[in-house]
């Protein structure tokens, strides 16, 4: 498995946050996003009326198949668009309000990206306070992955056979995380802690959008092929999805269950950012600079590559290590590591070059 960190000096969260508030990086700009859900709701309404055009207007050939495969994979890229902003309604990104942000995720979420809002704002807080902790962690905790040698040790079955080529089949894992989220959503809403009418409605939503598109495409394309068209367009939002938020900490040091560390330490140590340009930026809903997002969670996406000009400057003078490496890179490096817990025997930490590099040294 990977690296464990161990206890370091604690380091200043204080003075970091003062430069980002003086430079303006922790207003709001709910025009940003306004625009953003304009834009993927024309792409979205374009892409349904292309879709009932090719229906209507072609034979069933190869042609055809081949358009109608394209309409359902672009669905399912707009679908991880709107996850995204459902993502960063929940980090209070968007409005001031606390009530709007809840209000818009919840929609976002339930009705566009057809996920609950409330499964995913528990899970998600959850990783947030305390991400790569052995124990702690929902993110390393996942049904057919092993992050360390102890949770490979642990599977049983089916999950034991994922898991021991966990990173030959990494890819193609990918693509099935909308089904997950989708079932661990359909469970969440079975939870007591929360109001019936909260969760009649999160359902409600949720079955409108994994219902309805089915019924357009049945409409368009004919029942049978509309359950294959169903299935990719899942596939595709589960790939886009799982593509995002993969490269951000899987690979990265990870903390023992019982370790105290500062805060501020323990966000740019288990992070990893993407580089890239502003197309990055956009297909990955700003997460590619995830640890200006884990150390400013509810700062707007346009203003995380001004803070991470900021936070660069900040680590070095702290000597702290902030990797960045690009996308490519990033996926080999997971691939990496998940197929040498798969693969090892062993139960002491698998430390890959880039973790090496990482480890304190006193």
């Amino acid at each position: 498995m990977t690296a464990i960190l161990k206890t370091r000096a604690v380091s200043s969260y204080t003075e970091l946050l003062a430069r980002v508030k003086s430079a303006g990086l922790l207003a709001k700009k709910p025009s940003f996003y306004v625009l953003r859900l304009v834009y993927i709701s024309i792409a979205a309404t374009g892409l349904w009326v292309a879709g009932g055009f090719i229906g209507a207007a072609m034979d069933s050939h190869w042609a055809w198949i081949f358009a109608g495969f394209a309409f359902a994979g672009l669905l399912g890229v707009l679908a991880a668009q709107y996850g995204f902003i459902a993502h960063e309604a929940a980090h209070r990104q968007i409005f001031r309000n606390n009530k709007a942000n809840d209000w818009a995720g919840l929609f976002l979420a339930n009705l566009f990206a057809g996920l609950s809002y409330g499964f995913w704002l528990r899970k998600h807080n959850k990783h947030h306070q305390k991400p790569n902790q052995i124990g702690e962690d929902p993110d390393i905790d996942i049904r057919v992955l092993s992050f360390t040698a102890e949770s490979l040790a642990e599977k049983r079955g089916v999950e034991k056979w994922f898991s021991k080529r966990q990173g030959y089949l990494f890819p193609i894992l990918l693509m099935f995380t909308g089904f997950d989220l989708l079932l661990d959503s359909l469970l969440a809403l079975r939870r007591r802690d929360k109001k019936l009418g909260m969760r009649v409605l999160e359902f409600s939503l949720m079955m409108v959008r994994q219902v309805g598109p089915y019924l357009l495409m049945a409409l368009f394309f004919g029942w049978l092929w509309a359950i294959a068209l169903w299935v990719f367009m899942m596939l595709m939002f589960g790939l886009f999805m799982g593509a995002a938020f993969a490269p951000n900490h899987k690979g990265m040091p990870l903390v023992p269950r019982d370790l105290k560390i500062d805060f501020f330490e323990r966000q740019v140590v288990t992070s990893r950012n993407i580089k890239g340009s502003w197309l990055t930026d956009n297909l990955m809903g700003g997460l590619n600079y995830q640890v200006e997002h884990h150390l400013f969670p509810s700062m707007a996406r346009p203003n995380l590559r001004a803070a991470h000009e900021i936070v660069v400057e900040y680590c070095k003078e702290r000597g702290i290590t902030l990797v960045e490496m690009n996308l490519l890179a990033s996926y080999g490096v997971v691939i990496k590591y998940l197929n040498k817990v798969g693969l090892s025997n062993n139960t002491d930490p698998f430390v890959c070059p880039m973790v090496a590099e990482l480890r304190p040294r006193f």
